[in-house]
């Protein structure tokens, strides 16, 4: 692997700012949640790496062995919804780590009776 770039701390906030196409920053102390690790990283400790021929440059986290890309860095407290037919499952992330919340639905589901059992799950970051 190709080593992390010095950039001066404007260049670096216009490279995160013109690569990551999912998330906003406003300030290189904005943070970032990674799926892949379960850490909390900032602009400052993400990695701006040389590119290959086609790019000039490319982010990594900061953490050794994670291979997450920017896709995998998440807003402190955004929350997930995988698309599911018969359960929603609804991912938090904050600064204690990530929750699962599981909302069941019931089978006697109906447009007037809007009950759902809602199950509690949790696995928090190491």
């Amino acid at each position: 692997m190709t080593s992390p770039v010095r950039l001066d701390l404007a260049d670096r906030l216009i490279v995160l700012r013109r690569l990551d196409r999912f998330r906003k920053w406003r300030s290189l102390d904005d943070q970032r949640f990674c799926r892949c690790c379960h850490k909390f990283i900032s602009g400052r400790q993400i990695e701006v790496i040389e590119g290959t021929k086609d790019e000039d440059f490319h982010l990594a986290c900061p953490t050794t062995d994670c291979s997450s890309s920017m896709e995998d860095w998440v807003y402190p407290g955004e929350i997930v919804q995988p698309p599911d037919r018969w359960r929603r499952v609804v991912r938090v992330v904050d600064k204690d780590g990530e929750r699962f919340i599981v909302c069941v639905k019931s089978q006697a589901y109906s447009r007037r009776r809007l009950s759902q059992q809602v199950v509690f799950g949790s696995r928090s970051a190491a």
